[in-house]
């Protein structure tokens, strides 16, 4: 995603995966996205470009606020803009 320096991927992954993997409603997800997910995982990718594309689209999904508060916190406000756009 546009917008989000690399430094902040590390971090930023580990967030979005704390909000998508504390989803109250464990269907949440779309099996495809979720299979995503974890491929990306798997090549040890999270903290990368695709990884946090994928990572957003899933913590929209579950949670648009919690995702929003934590790209405010990080100084993304105009990532958390764009997100709410999309909508």
């Amino acid at each position: 995603m546009e917008g989000i320096p690399k430094s902040l991927f590390g971090d930023l992954s580990k967030r979005l995966v704390e909000i998508v993997l504390g989803a109250e409603e464990k269907d949440a997800v779309p099996t495809e996205l979720a299979k995503k997910i974890i491929y990306i995982w798997r090549q040890d990718q999270l903290a990368s470009k695709i990884g946090i594309e994928a990572l957003l689209e899933a913590a929209v999904i579950v949670n648009p606020e919690a995702t929003s508060e934590v790209l405010d916190e990080m100084g993304l406000h105009e990532v958390t803009v764009a997100l709410r756009n999309l909508e």
